[in-house]
């Protein structure tokens, strides 16, 4: 018997015995819109901390990954500017995209024609798929002033504007912040009574990307995806 099948067999008589020492059961405490929290029994603490860093790390979503800014005479520097933009989670449909394709989102806007300010919002960003859109439309961007001033006898009013596309890509959460589908994915031990063992509780807050629900499930795809090939490497079927 070789090093390999030894394993193999070794690993499978050990996933029969926890098979029949334990059953995963999952049950739903609370669920909203963007947030969930249930209950894991059955797993081990690694399982649920695997599971939680996928979470975080693995399940992709579309986020703004370079802003070209045609006009800006806002007080906020470019890099500013682009870095709120990249901030503002998009709808994502997972199984429409891929890491090649590319959203254009343009954004225009001018301070009023009088003295005063307007605020920019997420809402105005106008994008070349319908189906990406900000999660939220209440999301401020930047503040765009107009001061009157007088030169002579002449009162003029200087508007500020801005005029930029920003290009959304597919990306993960393990490369930077602004591909993290959550904004919070936390668990805690919860001790059996005697005899019985621990469970996990799990709450996980969307940043309104992805459904809560489609995030778990992705994530625990993933998981699923990377122990298969673990097995196909042992068992030589990756050849």
């Amino acid at each position: 018997m070789t090093a390999r099948n030894a394993l193999v067999e070794r690993g499978g008589e050990e996933c029969r015995l926890h098979a029949k020492q334990k059953v995963m059961e999952v049950r739903i405490i609370e669920r909203g819109k963007n947030e969930v929290k249930f209950v894991l029994s059955g797993v081990e603490t690694r399982f649920a901390n695997a599971l939680r860093r996928a979470m975080i790390a693995e399940v992709p979503k579309l986020a703004i990954d370079e802003v070209n800014i045609h006009e800006n005479t806002s007080l906020l520097y470019d890099e500013q500017l682009a870095l709120r933009l990249a901030l503002i989670p998009l709808k994502t449909d997972l199984g429409t995209y891929s890491d090649e394709d590319r959203v254009s989102l343009t954004l225009k806007a001018e301070s009023p024609e009088r003295a005063g300010y307007t605020m920019v919002y997420s809402k105005e960003l106008i994008s070349s798929d319908p189906g990406v859109e900000a999660a939220f439309e209440n999301i401020p961007i930047v503040k765009l002033i107009s001061t009157e001033r007088e030169i002579g006898s002449i009162r003029t009013v200087a508007r500020q504007k801005i005029a930029l596309e920003a290009i959304a890509r597919l990306g993960r959460g393990k490369k930077h912040a602004k591909w993290q589908p959550v904004t919070t994915c936390g668990y805690k031990i919860v001790p059996g009574e005697e005899g019985e063992p621990n469970s996990v509780t799990f709450a996980v807050e969307g940043d309104g990307s992805v459904p809560v629900d489609e995030l778990i499930i992705e994530a625990a795809r993933i998981m699923q995806e990377k122990c298969q090939m673990v097995v196909d490497e042992l068992t030589g079927k990756s050849k």
